[in-house]
């Protein structure tokens, strides 16, 4: 198994929530989306506002599972939905069109 080395941009996680974060990216990558409310990033990560140091610590994160799995690096999509994020992954996106065509 190779070595990987990620810095994560968050001073101090707790481990279950450290757990909790990695059971939703494992839910992306099996299921091909998630939520996350807004109430968990500012538990989890002890924040009091939002800003970009989440989202990257979250991008680090799913780097890491992908390249576990040897998988290319695909962003997943996000939507805000009522309370909170969805985050989207598909190998091979396509549009609902091309279902009903």
């Amino acid at each position: 198994m190779m070595q990987l080395k990620f810095i994560y941009e968050v001073a101090v996680m707790l481990k279950r929530h450290r757990d909790q974060l990695w059971a939703r990216l494992d839910e992306l990558y099996a299921n091909g989306s998630t939520f996350i409310s807004w109430g968990e990033i500012y538990h989890w990560y002890s924040i009091e506002r939002i800003n970009k140091k989440p989202w990257r610590d979250i991008e680090a994160r799913w780097k890491e599972l992908l390249e576990e799995k040897e998988e290319r690096y695909l962003s997943p999509q996000t939507a805000e939905v009522g309370g909170g994020v969805t985050l989207f992954y598909a190998k091979k996106p396509r549009p609902l069109k091309e279902l009903a065509a």
